[in-house]
């Protein structure tokens, strides 16, 4: 499935194609990666305001500063800064890189994970899943994007 056609594609799909994805190299971990929300209209329509109230009000996307650290991009400057491990997915088991904020991140930052998975050298497909009870078995998606 191409880039264009995941900005509408099912939550299903996405997981799927999440699923076939690769773990990112070392070397995908390193820059900016521009954010874009994706799946149902529902989604897109309401991922920048739900970010924008638990705090990353304006977010562009993410800067990796090293392999194993990054930070959310806002309008802004940076914000709340994060770990980066490979580890098996919450999501299907297999390999991504996993971004988290800690047990000392602000709420609710301190249960959000977003999993990483390549769909080439130039697009990650993020799934963001949230430690909680009922919400952990959702898996809310966006991609993160080279510029050109």
């Amino acid at each position: 499935m191409s880039e264009p056609a995941l900005t509408h594609a099912s939550l299903a799909t996405l997981k799927h194609r999440f699923a076939t994805a690769d773990l990112p190299s070392l070397a995908q971990r390193a820059g900016f990666w521009r954010a874009r929300f994706i799946g149902p209209w529902w989604l897109r329509l309401g991922g920048r305001p739900g970010v924008a109230l638990s705090g990353l009000r304006g977010w562009q996307g993410k800067r990796f500063l090293t392999p194993g650290r990054a930070t959310n991009v806002l309008t802004s400057g940076e914000a709340l800064s994060m770990q980066c491990r490979e580890c098996p997915s919450s999501i299907d088991g297999g390999q991504v890189a996993a971004l988290s904020y800690g047990a000392d991140g602000p709420v609710p930052w301190r249960w959000v994970t977003d999993e990483l998975r390549a769909l080439d050298e130039r697009t990650l497909l993020g799934m963001t899943v949230i430690n909680l009870p009922l919400l952990r078995h959702f898996a809310f998606p966006f991609l993160l994007e080279r510029d050109a």
